[in-house]
């Protein structure tokens, strides 16, 4: 009798404290504010032209295929909602070198949220976020179709 009492008085405490713990890990665009670095890896879909006999192309179309692609870079939050920075890329044989890029930032009290950024040419990507170590690395996966991409970023 005695050890079910301490037992259930133990599982009590627990359960007290575990809101008291998980009101220490809230998030907010605040969260994420200075300078960050990245990397980032995964594949995107290229299209390919198609070729008519002798090796030239057409000009269409219609042929698709992953490529795989890698990035690094740095990037800025404001702590507001917003930020910007420049990315590297190599992938299919092609580089792009310091892209700027702008964009804007939510996150949920749980320590997930969204980023939409728009570069320079005026492609708009999204991802999907989960911030870590308070803040000090967020984790990051593209949500767009045809790109399946994932980043972590580390506090500088």
């Amino acid at each position: 009798m005695i050890a079910k009492r301490i037992s259930l008085l133990a599982i009590l405490v627990v359960m007290g404290l575990v809101p008291v713990l998980r009101a220490d890990n809230k998030c907010s665009a605040a969260t994420m504010n200075g300078a960050y670095g990245f990397s980032g890896n995964g594949f995107e879909i290229v299209r390919q032209p198609v070729s008519r006999s002798g090796g030239k192309s057409n000009g269409r179309l219609s042929s698709q295929s992953f490529s795989p692609v890698v990035f690094v870079g740095t990037l800025a939050f404001s702590g507001d909602g917003t930020l910007s920075g420049s990315f590297t890329a190599n992938g299919n044989g092609h580089q792009d070198t310091a892209v700027p890029f702008a964009g804007a930032y939510v996150v949920n009290a749980d320590c997930t949220g969204m980023v939409a950024v728009t570069e320079k040419d005026g492609r708009e990507s999204h991802f999907a976020l989960t911030i870590t170590d308070g803040g000090k690395e967020v984790l990051a996966i593209q949500t767009d179709a045809g790109a399946e991409r994932t980043f972590v970023l580390r506090k500088q």
